[in-house]
């Protein structure tokens, strides 16, 4: 592969003329970065982004950590549309984006070997220590959703606990006093704040708190099969459920079908997120819109900052949400089971 030794040796000019017409710096005429240039292409001469980073400037990429499994990551849609934004922000800023899924170390890794400038953690969970040790390690780090107060680690969050108290709110509102909520894992921040909107919508209604109808699980697809198939079989089986993201909610119709019942006449069903294929179940989901393009570009513009070592306005950023209304859900009728 060509060298900035061989561009400078076609155009004899110094290898420092030939770097400061590749990074656009001044000094020179245009006429000499155009034959520059012109001589970089056609020697297809491409830049060795690690070895950049190593000299001094920084890496032209972000590192975007997914602590999750494999499966999980490239299945669930809810990773795929958030990643949209980023790299949308990414292309503008002329960034490149390395990947890290499910790993066993130091989020700091990728740092220190100038493999990345900065990095989000991707539906971090709140127990996770290598966010802690990076943010303490002075590395560029922004997380989506964020931890818990009093954490100060920059973060884009949707409003989760207005979203859950909108989707509650409408079920007592058509009728419904037995609402189930699957709240996915205990560490994740998504599923704890929803909890509480959940809650505070039960009690704006006057509706008991019913802890046999909150159920913690994978948040997988599977996992939301299964847990329904539990829910269905209490002596009183809920009249309402609200699913931590449209993914799950998908083996929740399927487990209500397979259990005879008829959505939403025997039970109605809510999701989080309005992925594109929510809309195309049967019947089409109830959810709560989450702006997901928007979190990711936000998130890659609040890292470049923090990277460029700007302060930021606002150092956790939460994003409104609306409740999708869809033939999921409808006032509870007489169910068969019932």
């Amino acid at each position: 592969m060509a060298t900035i030794k061989d561009i400078a040796k076609a155009a004899e000019v110094s290898i420092g003329t030939v770097s400061r017409a590749l990074n656009n710096a001044k000094g020179m005429t245009q006429e000499t970065r155009e034959r520059i240039l012109a001589i970089a292409k056609s020697l297809n001469y491409q830049p060795n982004l690690q070895a950049r980073g190593l000299v001094g400037g920084r890496p032209n990429a972000l590192g975007i950590v997914i602590p999750q499994m494999h499966e999980i990551a490239f299945s669930n849609p809810f990773f795929a549309e958030i990643l949209i934004g980023i790299g949308k922000k990414a292309r503008e800023a002329g960034q490149y984006l390395v990947f890290s899924i499910a790993g066993n170390e130091s989020y700091t890794r990728m740092f220190h070997q100038h493999l990345v400038a900065g990095m989000i953690v991707l539906a971090n969970r709140i127990d996770d220590p290598w966010v802690e040790e990076a943010y303490r390690s002075k590395v560029p780090i922004l997380l989506i959703p964020g931890n818990l107060p009093p954490s100060n680690i920059p973060s884009v969050d949707f409003d989760n606990i207005d979203g859950a108290f909108q989707a509650v709110d409408y079920l007592a509102k058509i009728g419904h006093r037995r609402i189930a909520f699957l709240s996915g894992p205990a560490n994740l921040k998504f599923g704890i704040d929803r909890l509480t909107g959940f809650r505070n919508a039960l009690k704006k209604n006057g509706i008991p708190n019913q802890k046999d109808l909150v159920w913690e699980f994978d948040a997988t697809q599977q996992g939301g099969y299964k847990v329904m198939k539990d829910l269905l079989a209490l002596d009183v089986p809920p009249t309402a459920v609200l699913v931590l993201n449209d993914f799950s909610a998908m083996g929740v119709l399927r487990a209500a079908k397979e259990s005879g019942l008829e959505v939403p006449r025997d039970i109605s069903i809510i999701g989080f997120g309005d992925v594109p294929f929510a809309s195309m179940t049967d019947p089409p989901l109830t959810t709560v819109r989450e702006p997901f393009h928007e979190m990711g570009y936000r998130a890659a513009d609040m890292l470049l900052k923090i990277i460029e070592g700007k302060k930021l306005s606002c150092r956790s950023v939460r994003l409104p949400v609306e409740l999708v209304v869809r033939n999921s859900t409808a006032p509870p009728g007489k169910s068969k089971r019932r």
